[in-house]
């Protein structure tokens, strides 16, 4: 080759050499520089989730119509050059602790001005600062706080699904016989038995007693507890944690939840909490003694906090401290005062932000058909003072289940929160509805039925022109004993809406879909079938981008061209 035509082929490759380098750099982390801010942004901009997913801009917070989000001056002036509107709360101090309080009468918000700097939010909510969490102990005990987690995430992350998800209401003879299980004489035990440790105060000695009757519960089951310990304030306080683990996929893992901790107005003392929360605590005691007995495909894990009356405190080490890479937490299950009835019917409050509404709407289905109790959908993001928050914080979908959103109670912090106040048949309506959503997402193995296929994974195959790309989705599995054949179903969206693609039974242990290029996720689940068509349950769900953005196709480009030239 001569040197000229060497040259001339160079040059070619030059404008596809300077894209390729800026592309690199584009992905390249912003650099955070001192001077942090907090901010709210209100929702419902244009382009909005798009900008600051883009930007990188961290938000400690999702509200309902707004978000709290921590930015420097240069991150601030990127937002102001888009258009983005948002006002400036406060300065950010690392030394200072932020909370969330609800102040629903103006007396209750006269008081918090008193004695904090308080930050109108939005509609009831307030920014408090103080210098540490025990000055959160002068909010009186019937204002909801939480702490604004030290640490948020990028709106890359947001997962924004459908309104609304159909779930099929369908009497199962399984689910009717766990539900049959459940005993309105156990959940009256169970809270006596809490109540009857005077005060469950996260700062006292009864408090950590408490503990280890839940953890020697969980022992009686044959279960395996353990503590998280920490510290609020000089007080020493423990989560008490237990599991069950699925046998097929053990790292998907369904998470249901309550804290056990109490307060009122003698909370030192006496603060019986019998609705609050030992109902709620009691109901997964239930729960882990019936679903202990029989195996699941994915992992069930027990957890009851303690703290929660502090502002969630000890939901959020869990969340800090506990969480695994290596785990898939499929969903949060929380309950929170679920014994209690104003009016009759009572329903059962499911409370969930947007990223959680195919999880509402599945427990909805379930708690109305086996409870049976009906299930009302909220879809609220400021509704963030119970354990299922700090999940939301990073993206996982989790549902606060409650008699209602607006605490009638009249019994809710005071001494006469006792167990003669609640309605049983309510209460157990709504643990039979809790057990069966865990049983039906933690997948409880039929006998008879064929086994879940194992270890289901997908690779990708990619081609890619100047004018389109496709990507044909490889998918495998373990031959099942027994099985007939295999059905395949995929969905647009995760855990919900799935479709099964193929005609007939697929009667080898693999397949390929072919799938022509957009930005869109699939996601992917298979079962087994045997010859009396019995369907297994499903398979751990996998998601693919079923093709390339504009930018990866012209960089796929750009290295065939640059390895034609270079061949």
């Amino acid at each position: 080759m001569t040197r000229n035509r060497f040259r001339r082929r160079w040059l070619l490759l030059l404008p596809a050499i300077l894209f390729f380098s800026l592309s690199l750099f584009t992905d390249l982390p912003p650099v955070q520089p001192a001077g942090l801010r907090l901010v709210l942004v209100p929702k419902y901009q244009p382009r909005l989730e798009a900008i600051l997913g883009r930007e990188k801009i961290e938000c400690l917070q999702e509200l309902q119509d707004s978000y709290i989000m921590r930015l420097d001056r240069e991150e601030g002036l990127r937002l102001r050059s888009h258009g983005l509107k948002f006002r400036l709360l406060t300065v950010y101090d690392r030394g200072l602790v932020y909370a969330l309080a609800r102040a629903s009468r103006a007396a209750d918000l006269e008081l918090i001005r008193s004695r904090f700097r308080a930050i109108f939010l939005e509609g009831n909510d307030y920014l408090l600062l103080a210098r540490e969490p025990a000055e959160l102990e002068e909010l009186p005990v019937n204002i909801r706080r939480r702490l604004l987690p030290a640490s948020g995430h990028s709106l890359a992350e947001l997962t924004l699904l459908p309104e609304e998800f159909i779930w099929q209401r369908v009497q199962d003879q399984l689910y009717e016989q766990l539900a049959g299980e459940v005993s309105a004489d156990n959940l009256r035990q169970e809270v006596v038995n809490l109540q009857n440790f005077g005060t469950r105060y996260a700062p006292t000695g009864n408090c950590l007693q408490a503990g280890q009757y839940i953890y020697d519960h969980f022992s009686s089951l044959g279960l395996s507890p353990s503590y998280q310990e920490f510290y609020y304030s000089t007080y020493l306080c423990r989560n008490v944690i237990a599991q069950v683990t699925g046998q097929t996929y053990p790292e998907q893992v369904m998470i249901i939840c309550a804290h056990y901790d109490s307060t009122s107005d003698q909370r030192w003392t006496l603060a019986p909490g019998a609705d609050d929360n030992a109902s709620g605590t009691a109901a997964v005691l239930e729960a882990a003694r019936i679903i202990s007995g029989h195996p699941l495909d994915f992992t069930v894990r027990f957890i009851l906090f303690s703290a929660e009356e502090q502002g969630l405190i000890g939901s959020l080490r869990y969340v800090q401290e506990k969480l695994s890479p290596a785990e898939n937490i499929l969903g949060v299950l929380n309950l929170d005062m679920v014994a209690y009835a104003d009016y009759l019917p009572e329903d059962l409050d499911l409370i969930g932000n947007r990223s959680s509404g195919w999880l509402v709407d599945r427990l909805a289905a379930l708690v109305g058909t086996y409870g049976p109790v009906p299930g009302k959908k909220i879809i609220d993001a400021s509704f963030v003072y119970s354990d299922h928050a700090p999940f939301w914080d990073r993206g996982i979908a989790a549902v606060c289940a409650i008699e209602d959103a607006s605490v009638p109670n009249p019994y809710y912090h005071k001494t006469t929160d006792t167990v003669d106040t609640l309605n049983f048949d309510f209460y157990r309506a709504a643990a039979r509805g809790s057990l069966i959503s865990l049983a039906d997402l933690a997948q409880v193995i039929r006998p008879g039925y064929p086994a879940t296929p194992r270890n289901f994974n997908l690779s990708l195959s990619t081609q890619a022109s100047i004018f389109n790309h496709l990507k044909a989705v490889h998918l495998n599995w373990d031959p099942v004993p027994g099985a007939a054949g295999y059905n395949l179903y995929r969905s647009p969206v995760p855990h919900a809406n799935f479709q099964k693609i193929n005609s007939s039974l697929i009667q080898d242990n693999e397949y390929i879909d072919n799938l022509l290029g957009t930005e869109a996720v699939f996601y992917y689940a298979v079962t087994a079938v045997d010859s009396l068509n019995r369907e297994s349950n499903f398979s751990r769900e996998l998601a693919v981008n079923a093709g390339l953005t504009p930018l990866n196709s012209l960089r796929l480009l750009f290295w065939g061209i640059l390895n034609f030239f270079w061949n």
